[in-house]
């Protein structure tokens, strides 16, 4: 029996590149390579160079799994390349990634459609941070303040006043370019949500709480903290059913597909949506293979999923 061809990407231009290369190391380490003929294509850092499109090209692989994370790696760029020669892959296509690496449009949409997001202000990159002092002291600090297009939750800070806030916008944009996102700062639970499809559906894997070791689940604590852990829901049954839909209707309303993270908030039995992460890492320190395990499947059975689903349409 002919092995099914993958690749597998990883690297990329943005600020998450070592996440990615992480995620990829995880991601060989448990595919089946009695199942696929395994291939490693790196984008490199300087997006000018495109030697790795005529790498892809050649290699004509029958399945694409990324661990890109970040920039155009999950943003729509890449799985807009991959429609266009025809190539399989795992994850959401051009429309959601688009819109779920654009914090304030998803948040627009989900609360359009009344999946509770958290209040707060978005300032755009050629704004006068200045014009938005008002509305932001009506939000009340302390305040989140993170990059609109960004991940692995880097950039994100605490201002407790706006000088602090001023100063992190000022971050945001210098090192950046981007927009800034302002929330009201909710010091509840967090939980995350993951999701799969599979032949009978959209299949909730597992809620889970991520027990933090400080304030903010922030990058440290994400992929670094060895005292940042996550495990299955303590929240009461009808929370984590609540919980469950609003991550469906969220995960449907911005047409995401395959996998995906709902991370969300838990405060005095409200419920508020963070993010949806159409591209979650894959890392022996992600919320993905957490979920994985929790549920008694390997990381290598999750991918297998992934990988049959898509092939079969």
């Amino acid at each position: 029996m002919n092995k099914l061809k993958l690749a597998v990407l990883t690297g990329g231009s943005s600020i998450e590149r070592e996440v990615s290369f992480r995620s990829a190391e995880n991601i060989l380490k448990n595919l089946d390579t009695q199942k696929y003929d395994i291939h490693t294509i790196e984008l490199p850092k300087d997006k000018r160079d495109t030697a790795w499109v005529m790498q892809l090209i050649a290699l004509a692989p029958d399945f694409v799994l990324s661990a890109l994370h970040g920039g155009r790696g999950e943003n729509g760029a890449v799985q807009g390349l991959l429609q266009c020669l025809n190539i399989p892959y795992a994850g959401s296509g051009i429309l959601s990634c688009a819109l779920c690496m654009n914090k304030q449009a998803a948040k627009d949409i989900m609360s359009k459609a009344h999946i509770p997001v958290i209040d707060g202000e978005f300032i755009p990159l050629d704004a006068d941070i200045n014009t938005f002092e008002q509305r932001l002291e009506q939000l009340e600090y302390p305040l989140i303040v993170k990059p609109n297009r960004g991940g692995s939750s880097i950039g994100i800070e605490v201002a407790e006043d706006f000088a602090a806030l001023k100063k992190a916008v000022e971050n945001i944009r210098t090192a950046y370019a981007d927009d800034a996102v302002t929330e009201k700062y909710i010091d509840g639970k967090e939980v995350t949500c993951a999701v799969v499809q599979t032949e009978d559906g959209l299949r909730i894997m597992s809620v889970l709480d991520i027990n933090k070791a400080k304030g903010i689940y922030d990058y440290d604590a994400k992929y670094l903290s060895r005292e940042s852990a996550v495990s299955f829901t303590t929240l009461p049954e009808y929370m984590k059913k609540m919980i469950e839909d609003i991550a469906v209707k969220a995960f449907n309303i911005l047409h995401c597909k395959g996998y995906g993270c709902v991370d969300m908030l838990v405060k005095d039995e409200q419920i508020y949506v963070i993010e949806i992460n159409t591209l979650p890492g894959m890392t022996d320190h992600s919320l993905i293979p957490a979920a994985a395990a929790q549920t008694g499947m390997s990381l290598g059975e999750f991918l297998d999923i992934l990988i049959k689903q898509r092939i079969k349409k």
